[in-house]
């Protein structure tokens, strides 16, 4: 049987729920570097590793493989994710795995390391690591930097932020710009920008 015929074997029997079955045919191509193959195992154990800690180490290896099949690093932010929603909780692993490639550079990681600061109530720490994605050119972490700003009083700071994507045209900022100034008593008030027109 060829690789193809393999794999959509493989998947249909995972699609089945005869998991252990359709290892036989995906665990071989995914170990050889199929793409798609590797990310069947990775999946079906994250999302049994979500109720039953047994299937971590399993999903681990395989989330970690497809990062290296795919040549993309950034997907260990994915993996990170999931670790945090794994039975056992690694949430202080998965924080130290994507603190650590937020500091050799990865914008992604930075990005949600602040998103996950924020979530938690945290807007100063979130501060540091939405900075951080946004120097390292993550496209749209300034809008978080400057609501976490906002909400701890550093108008200054968020309107520096704004100011430069208002004058570019970006209508969030223009909004987000005007709303702050607004706050301050230094301008209208403004309008939340629509749904773009069809």
């Amino acid at each position: 049987m060829d690789i193809s015929a393999s794999y959509e074997r493989g998947s249909d029997l995972l699609r089945q729920g005869r998991r252990e079955e359709a290892k036989r045919w995906l665990v071989p191509l995914a170990e050889a570097g199929h793409a798609e193959a590797v990310r069947e195992p990775a999946w079906s154990a994250s999302r049994l590793a979500h109720k039953d800690a047994r299937y971590e180490a399993e999903a681990e290896h395989w989330l970690r493989r497809e990062a290296e099949v795919r040549q993309d690093p950034d997907r260990l932010v994915t993996m990170a994710q999931e670790m945090r929603r794994w039975a056992s909780g690694r949430v202080a692993e998965a924080e130290d795995l994507v603190a650590g490639m937020a500091r050799a550079g990865s914008a992604r990681a930075a990005g949600q390391l602040g998103y996950w600061k924020r979530r938690d109530g945290d807007p100063a720490g979130a501060v540091e690591w939405y900075r951080l994605a946004v120097e390292l050119g993550h496209r749209f972490c300034w809008r978080d930097l400057g609501w976490c700003l906002t909400t701890l009083g550093r108008y200054a700071e968020a309107e520096a932020l704004y100011r430069p994507h208002a004058e570019a045209g970006d209508v969030v900022a223009q909004y987000e710009l005007g709303a702050l100034l607004h706050a301050q008593g230094k301008g209208p008030a403004v309008t939340p920008p629509g749904p773009p027109s069809l």
